[in-house]
């Protein structure tokens, strides 16, 4: 007998394919391996999930070519295969360092891609899914950059690179704005920023999960929403789930009771 598939799981930032350590993962034993611990997850919640939602940065740098597929990850696009082939709903929210997916996701794997947050509803609750890049009071150099990499023209040209110097640019690009970081008073801004886009939201949601700040926040809104930014993935291995069955939603590995913003 199949299993009743109930849960509804949510993870963000695992920035698969870092090659740069964050502080904390160097106390980690070197044998960790990124990509095998998510795949190690995926499997874990196969046999009772109903759909699985990839927050954005799920790539450290994913960018598809016409009729080039870039080395790595074939054990998480198997693994996230093997559960759409299961009947599982994949849906993938593009972030800012995975947003260069023009098709290939969707047609090879059979992920549903969102561009945008995105809301759902699973039975009567709603929920506001997204990445969390991009809000209105990011910083002008954020806004600059968000803007050149979303241009077609600049798409257009950085895909006439070969693949060979194309990649390493953006892997590059990756670990230095990873080595660079974020600043504590640009975490404030962006989920001050992130809070505000929830707070005046013009429909009814219940929770607003996102990802993109790598730190975990759970707070409840004055409107009486719950506000989720979901950790990054690497060391702790942060994520969410939704049982429909019994309408509970629960952080795991949060360890931290629940806040009033």
């Amino acid at each position: 007998m199949n299993p009743i598939r109930s849960k509804h799981y949510f993870v963000a930032d695992v920035h698969l394919g870092l090659r740069v350590e964050a502080p904390l993962e160097k106390e980690l034993p070197m044998s960790i391996d990124r990509e095998k611990s998510f795949v190690a997850w995926l499997r874990s919640i196969a046999s009772d999930a109903a759909s699985v939602h990839l927050l954005g940065d799920v790539f450290d740098f994913w960018w598809e070519y016409k009729h080039v597929v870039s080395k790595g990850y074939v054990r998480v696009l198997g693994a996230l295969a093997q559960l759409i082939d299961s009947g599982v709903a994949v849906h993938f929210y593009k972030g800012n360092h995975d947003r260069w997916s023009f098709g290939y996701l969707e047609k090879e794997i059979g992920v549903h891609l969102h561009h945008k947050p995105t809301v759902i509803k699973i039975g009567e609750t709603r929920f506001c899914l997204g990445h969390g890049d991009g809000m209105e009071s990011a910083g002008r150099s954020a806004r600059l950059l968000n803007n050149l990499f979303s241009a077609p023209v600049f798409q257009r040209c950085f895909a006439a690179i070969h693949p060979r110097w194309g990649v390493a640019l953006g892997r590059g690009w990756s670990a230095f704005n990873r080595k660079k970081g974020a600043s504590s008073e640009t975490l404030k801004g962006e989920s001050g920023s992130l809070a505000q886009f929830a707070l005046s939201f013009p429909q009814s949601v219940d929770y607003f999960v996102f990802g993109h700040l790598h730190v975990p926040v759970d707070v409840m809104l004055p409107n009486g929403a719950r506000f989720v930014v979901l950790g990054e993935w690497m060391p702790h291995g942060y994520y969410a789930v939704f049982d429909a069955a019994d309408e509970t939603f629960d952080l795991p590995l949060f360890g931290h009771p629940l806040k009033s913003l």
